[in-house]
């Protein structure tokens, strides 16, 4: 008999619905749509593939039902509840606290993310420290990283991003033991990496509100242009923005003089109207 599949490796309880259903099948070819909604209480018939589909959300009592058709154990079942309360999410917030519960409720060796990684990722500062240490000679001075970096930033926060930099092997000590940037790159896997996009792109838009909001004009540059124009035209701008981006990472990897500061870029495009 196959084995069923493994939850733990999944974040969308829609593709786990389906690979359980597949998994079942194969093992008892008897198996049919009709038999899964009548163990879930529904005279539908297309009850179990509005399911899998998203077309139903599901309530607490066929949530209930569903554990005891698929036979979770408890620690299965209370990351299936997090899968559920993820993917029916309607905000943000909803959504990152059942992620984060999700999270932390997998603790097997094949995860859909790890702890320290969604870490990284939820901070704007673990990039900052990242770039910082280019800039000085440093091993473990917190409280000056804090002063150098506008004090956004406590020196207890300072010590647990270097930690977790450590851990992920983005930083290092050189020769001389003082810490730098290292060459990894960090990679996430395809089923997390919007989420962790967009707590990136949420805490740098929170430290830009917290930069504007302190009124001091030398600490930020801000440039702003509204425009009409066709799609056509804004797909060039788009490839001319991503040559700007590529053009501006060639500076900085050709850049002959050592780095004595850490800049934020960021563009942002997003369409303020309709299309008729």
């Amino acid at each position: 008999m196959k084995s069923k599949p493994n939850i733990f490796e999944l974040i969308d309880y829609r593709k786990y619905l389906t690979a359980w259903r597949e998994n079942e099948k194969e093992n008892n070819p008897g198996l049919t749509h009709e038999y899964l909604c009548v163990k879930l209480g529904q005279k539908n018939r297309a009850y179990f593939s509005d399911l899998e589909k998203g077309r139903r959300t599901i309530g607490q009592e066929v949530l209930d039902r569903l554990i005891k058709l698929m036979a979770l154990s408890a620690d299965e079942a209370k990351y299936f509840r997090a899968m559920v309360g993820y993917g029916q999410s309607t905000t943000f917030e909803e959504r990152e606290f059942w992620f984060e519960q999700a999270i932390q409720l997998n603790n097997t060796p094949r995860k859909i993310v790890d702890r320290k990684t969604y870490a990284y990722y939820k901070k704007w500062y673990h990039t900052t420290i990242r770039a910082y240490l280019e800039t000085c000679n440093f091993k473990n001075e917190y409280a000056e990283a804090s002063s150098k970096l506008y004090g956004r930033v406590s020196p207890k926060e300072v010590k647990v991003a270097i930690k977790n930099l450590l851990a992920l092997g983005l930083i290092a000590p050189n020769r001389e033991g003082y810490l730098k940037p290292a060459d990894k790159v960090l990679t996430t896997g395809e089923a997390v990496r919007d989420e962790l996009v967009q707590c990136y792109n949420l805490s740098n838009i929170d430290l830009l509100r917290t930069i504007v909001a302190q009124n001091r004009p030398e600490t930020y540059e801000s440039r702003h242009l509204t425009v009409s124009v066709s799609s056509r035209a804004m797909e060039r701008i788009r490839k001319r923005i991503e040559q700007l981006r590529s053009e501006i990472t060639s500076i900085v990897h050709k850049d002959e003089n050592k780095a004595d500061r850490v800049y934020k870029i960021a563009i942002h495009t997003f369409p303020e109207s309709t299309k008729d």
